[in-house]
């Protein structure tokens, strides 16, 4: 395994019927089997589905319904969703959840099965130490929302570095979600529309790396920089590590923080963060 297999192993989560890019279920469905079978499957998470196109997904696509990883994405409805999706024969097995009031955590882990891994989605404005400890007790995980199609929708970098703080504070699991097409920390169009706007966006491997750094005790003003930084120069990638700047993040280290702590994140395009990760050289590690 390399050290960028390591990074993305399994990692990003297809949301191909979200913005920016807003596909139809059959393009969205087409996109993921082709990506299962091509030779970047290595790097494929889970298809990200709403609740409301189950009943759709499972009447046209049985079997896919019954092999393919989904996380099932529902609304604050929880209980109903679920149900209706089970009923279609969905496995369910990973939920995703709008964000919802802090006592209502322990309702939803008690009503769906053990086996389920849920996430929680946690707007970055509300009392996150107090809400990732509720997930931690629950033995859920949390979610947090990286970006979007607005300026407003991205995250400052205390916000997510509080966020980052809190999982590793707690132990608890996270996703991301929106927002992080791209390596490294840089202005890029929020849409693919050809008169986008654009705005600074976080990087998935400023992310990933600073979540190592907080998980092995590192300070916060040092994850902070790490998260800003938008200079390839100060990265570097080998067979069994990445550097950046004076410290060094092991292939072990980037291997046990994906499984324990920064798990996937959802992204409406499946081959734009391994274009540009490819195009900076880092795929071909020295």
């Amino acid at each position: 395994m390399t050290t960028t297999e390591a990074l993305l192993s399994g990692g990003i989560d297809y949301a191909g019927l979200f913005p920016p890019a807003h596909l139809d279920l059959q393009s969205t469905v087409e996109n993921y089997g082709s990506y299962r079978l091509g030779p970047q499957a290595w790097a494929l998470g889970r298809l990200i589905l709403p609740a409301k196109r189950v009943a759709e997904f499972e009447h046209t696509w049985p079997s896919f319904a019954s092999e393919w990883p989904i996380s099932l994405l529902v609304s604050e409805d929880v209980e109903t969703d679920w149900r209706s999706a089970s009923d279609c024969g969905l496995s369910c097995d990973v939920v995703e959840c709008k964000p919802l009031p802090i006592h209502e955590i322990a309702a939803v882990r008690r009503f769906l099965p053990a086996t389920t891994k849920i996430y929680f989605e946690l707007p970055v404005g509300s009392d996150l130490d107090a809400a990732i400890a509720a997930i931690s007790a629950v033995g859920a995980r949390a979610k947090i929302r990286t970006g979007g199609t607005t300026q407003d929708a991205f995250p400052s970098i205390p916000e997510l570095v509080r966020f980052l703080s809190c999982c590793v504070k707690h132990s608890v699991p996270f996703k991301a979600t929106a927002g992080l097409h791209h390596p490294l920390r840089g202005i890029h169009p929020l849409t693919y529309e050809a008169q986008s706007d654009c705005t600074l966006m976080h990087g998935y491997v400023n992310v990933i790396l600073a979540s190592i750094l907080l998980h092995h005790g590192g300070e916060v003003v040092d994850a902070s920089a790490l998260l800003g930084d938008t200079s390839a120069a100060n990265f570097q990638f080998t067979r069994e590590q990445i550097s950046w700047r004076h410290l060094n993040f092991t292939k072990q280290q980037i291997i046990q923080v994906r499984e324990d702590l920064m798990v996937s994140f959802g992204s409406c395009s499946f081959t734009e963060p391994l274009e540009e990760i490819d195009l900076m050289g880092w795929t071909h590690e020295a």
